[in-house]
C-alpha cells in the first residue's frame, strides 16, 4: 500500500543510522557553501558529509562552481569513498519576480550546458539592468535538459516573495505549476508554520517534494534529509519523479537562525549596499503588484 504524504513527509530530526538500517540513502537536498552565500568549504562539506553517512546536493545561488570543485575533489578519492557519497549535481535560482528555484541535474555537464544558457539570458537582459530571470525563463530554458526543477521554500518568507505558491497564492506567476516538477515540503530554513503550508499542498496535489536544510554553516547540514532506496544520482532523482521517496527534518531553532544569520551577514558586510538596493526593488514591485490589484478589483 501506498503511504500517503504526511507519513512520508515527517517532522522530525532524523534518525540518521535506524533509518539507513532501513536501506535509506539519505540527502540533503539543499545547502550552500562558500561559492556562494554559505561558509562551508567544499573539502570541509565533504568531510562531514562523510562522518554523518549522508549525501549532498550543492545548491548554490546562481553558481555551480561548488558542485565542480566537489566532483573534483572526489575523483581523488578511493573508489569506496566515492560510492559511498553521492553528489546531486544542482543550483538554487533567484528569479526577476522572487521565487527561488532548486534544478537538480543528472550529470555536471547538464549542469554546466543549462547554466550556460542561464548565464547567455542574464546576459542579454543586463542592458536592461535586470540581474535576474523571470520565473517562467529559468524553467523553460530547463526543458531541453533531464533534471528536477522544484520549488524552493515555496511559501517563503514572511514579508517578502521568496517563495511561488506564496506567488500564486496572491495572484502571481499564472500557470507556473505546469513548468515545476515538484516542491520542497521542508526547508530547515522556515519556520515551521510555512513549512506546514508546504507539506498539506504535497497531500492535497500529485506533486514530488524534496526536504533539504537550506544550510549556510555546517552544523546545519543533515538537518532535513530526502530518503531513497537509491545508490546513485540517477536513481535518487528518478525516485523523487515518482514520489517514492521520504522527506524527514525539522526546522530551524528561531534562536539558532538569528545568529546563523548574523555571521552570515557579517561576512557580507562589503555586499550590504548590493542587498539592500535588491530588496528595496522587490519592496516597491510588490506595492505595484498590490496597488494594481486593488484597481482591477470590483466595486462593492
Amino acid at each position: 500500500m501506498q503511504k500517503t504524504p504526511f507519513e512520508t513527509i515527517l517532522c522530525q530530526k532524523p534518525d540518521i543510522p535506524s533509518l539507513r538500517s532501513e536501506g535509506y540513502t539519505l540527502t540533503d537536498m539543499h545547502l550552500h557553501t562558500r561559492h556562494s552565500d554559505g561558509l562551508t568549504k567544499i573539502p570541509d562539506l565533504l568531510k562531514y558529509a562523510k562522518k554523518m553517512q549522508i549525501s549532498i546536493a550543492i545548491t548554490d545561488h546562481n553558481e555551480i562552481s561548488g558542485v565542480l570543485k566537489a566532483y573534483e575533489l572526489l575523483k581523488e578519492q578511493p573508489k569506496s569513498a566515492r560510492e559511498d557519497l553521492i553528489i546531486i549535481p544542482g543550483t538554487e535560482l533567484e528569479t526577476k519576480e522572487g521565487p527561488h528555484l532548486l534544478m537538480y541535474f543528472y550529470t555536471t555537464g547538464d549542469l554546466e550546458s543549462y547554466f550556460e544558457d542561464f548565464k547567455k539570458e542574464r546576459r542579454k537582459l543586463s542592458r536592461t539592468m535586470t540581474k535576474n530571470l523571470p520565473v517562467i525563463d529559468c524553467l523553460t530554458l530547463a526543458e531541453n535538459y533531464d533534471c528536477l526543477r522544484v520549488a524552493a521554500h515555496p511559501f517563503g518568507y514572511y514579508g517578502i516573495d521568496r517563495g511561488v505558491l506564496k506567488c500564486v497564492k496572491n495572484g502571481k506567476l499564472p500557470g507556473v505549476m505546469e513548468h515545476l516538477d515538484g516542491i520542497e515540503a521542508i526547508c530547515g530554513g522556515m519556520m515551521r508554520g510555512l513549512n506546514n503550508k508546504s507539506i498539506l499542498y504535497a497531500k492535497n496535489h500529485n506533486i514530488p517534494f524534496t526536504g533539504g536544510s537550506d544550510a549556510h554553516v555546517t552544523g546545519s547540514i543533515g538537518d532535513v534529509l530526502t530518503g531513497t532506496f537509491a545508490g546513485s544520482v540517477e536513481e535518487h532523482l528518478n525516485a523523487v519523479k515518482k514520489r517514492e521517496n521520504i522527506v524527514i527534518g525539522h526546522s530551524g531553532n528561531p534562536a539558532y537562525k538569528g545568529a546563523t544569520a548574523g555571521v552570515i551577514a557579517w561576512s557580507f558586510v562589503p555586499f550590504t549596499k548590493t542587498f539592500l538596493t535588491a530588496h528595496c526593488k522587490a519592496g516597491k514591485e510588490n506595492i505595484r503588484s498590490a496597488a494594481g490589484r486593488i484597481r482591477h478589483s470590483p466595486k462593492k
